[in-house]
């Protein structure tokens, strides 16, 4: 049997992290206090997110919302959070989300200050993060002390096999989700026996109208906003990892679910008697959100490409470091010169258009039947996979703020290179516990 409270404790502030997270918060409260106070403005300083809770493990940022009256304009309360973030924290610098925030850091934390409207339960919202606030009050009302260590045991888990966070880059499970689940389901146990015997999505609770009007593979209805799923962020392959994982600990419960996650560290190409290819691009200097969600883009038109051009698609990873690395994996280098394309079964009504589109020498045989489907032979559009690759981008929008420099993307072949790569070591190391 896994003592938790023996995990828990070298992954949880002491009581000096403690003490220095209830100073830095109640410095920079009194200090937006005095500035509110000073201008006359009414809002109220507000620590929200994990720190506020007591569901935090080790050096967990802290995020002071400023709740601004909902007699200010949108402009208004962006202007003036912006001016007191500054103010508070001098050397802090200016991010976008939804919308501007400060963030900074004060004896080595990192700290949000981010301004928003105050909003009561299931009342419309102006911003997403409106509802933080809420979500605080919500939680420190329903958890007790043996339920928080359950949230953070469950965080740990998630941390460990790679499935908590709620941002683009990982599309997992937020602190939060990890908090109604336990409120919702009981404790740690409990979770973990939800998502080993879960078929299909999960959907909490199961009478939720949330059920029908999403599709997402995880569904929870966000108490402070019956029309919100909570979980929109989860994709299907971290809710697979979840309930894999899930078994695994409860077949046999093992300290090393809740180790640390090792380090992404970059590696050299391995040969699997495939072609690998990476695609690096600059990076711009924007939030991971922002930058990440474009990366995926140009990702999945890159995929898409390759299988439209005739190449045997394997598998693909993205990374974004201080540049964006996109690895693709196909069968071989090279096509032949011509290529097969399987058009309609001759039954159906379209299989006429196939013929009408192929006709008149555009093919390079056919078309032709093979069993039951028209087929012909077309050249090759791109006989080797470099081309394929530049051609990918040519036509595309890639996004906003990675179209103006697709035009410097690189094509690496690492297989002749001891270099190592980001987007390699985060590829060759997917795996789940065994």
């Amino acid at each position: 049997m896994i003592d938790l409270r023996e995990i828990l404790l070298p992954n949880i502030p002491d009581d000096n992290e403690k003490r220095e997270i209830s100073e830095i918060t109640e410095s920079l409260i009194s200090g937006i206090r005095q500035i509110l106070a000073r201008d006359g403005i009414n809002a109220t300083p507000v620590l929200v997110g994990s720190t506020a809770k007591h569901t935090n493990l080790k050096n967990a940022d802290i995020d002071i919302f400023i709740v601004f009256d909902r007699k200010f304009s949108e402009r208004q309360m962006e202007s003036i959070g912006i001016r007191i973030g500054h103010e508070v924290l001098p050397d802090g610098i200016e991010r976008y989300a939804e919308h501007p925030y400060v963030s900074g850091y004060i004896r080595g934390r990192k700290i949000d200050l981010v301004p928003c409207f105050r909003i009561e339960s299931n009342t419309r919202i102006i911003s997403s993060v409106d509802r933080t606030p809420l979500h605080t009050e919500y939680v420190l009302t329903h958890l007790d002390e043996k339920r928080r260590n359950d949230v953070l045991a469950l965080k740990l888990f998630m941390k460990s096999i790679g499935v908590y966070g709620s941002e683009i880059r990982v599309q997992g499970f937020s602190g939060y989700v990890c908090e109604l689940l336990v409120i919702c389901l009981g404790s740690f146990q409990k979770v973990l026996e939800r998502f080993a015997s879960q078929k299909g999505r999960l959907v909490i609770p199961e009478t939720t109208p949330l059920a029908a009007k999403y599709r997402s593979p995880v569904v929870i209805e966000d108490p402070t906003d019956s029309s919100r799923n909570a979980a929109a962020a989860i994709s299907l392959e971290n809710l697979s990892i979840m309930k894999i994982e899930s078994r695994l600990y409860l077949h046999s419960p093992s300290k090393s679910f809740f180790t640390k996650p090792q380090q992404e560290k970059p590696l050299p190409y391995k040969d699997r008697g495939t072609c690998i290819r990476i695609v690096t691009l600059p990076k711009p200097d924007l939030v991971d959100d922002v930058i990440y969600s474009q990366a995926q883009r140009a990702r999945k038109i890159l995929v898409e490409h390759i299988v439209d051009t005739g190449f045997h698609y394997m598998d693909s990873e993205l990374y974004v470091g201080n540049e964006i690395e996109i690895m693709i994996e196909t069968e071989s280098a090279t096509l032949p010169g011509v290529t097969r394309h399987v058009g309609p079964p001759v039954d159906t009504p379209n299989s006429m258009a196939f013929i009408m589109k192929w006709k008149d020498g555009k093919s390079v045989r056919g078309p032709y039947v093979i069993d039951d489907r028209i087929c012909i032979d077309a050249p090759s559009v791109a006989r080797d996979i470099e081309t394929a690759i530049f051609s990918a981008f040519s036509g595309a929008n890639i996004g906003k703020n990675l179209d103006p420099v697709k035009g410097k993307a690189r094509i690496i072949d690492p297989s002749g290179s001891d270099t190592a790569y980001m987007v390699l070591g985060k590829f060759y190391s997917r795996k789940i516990h065994l």
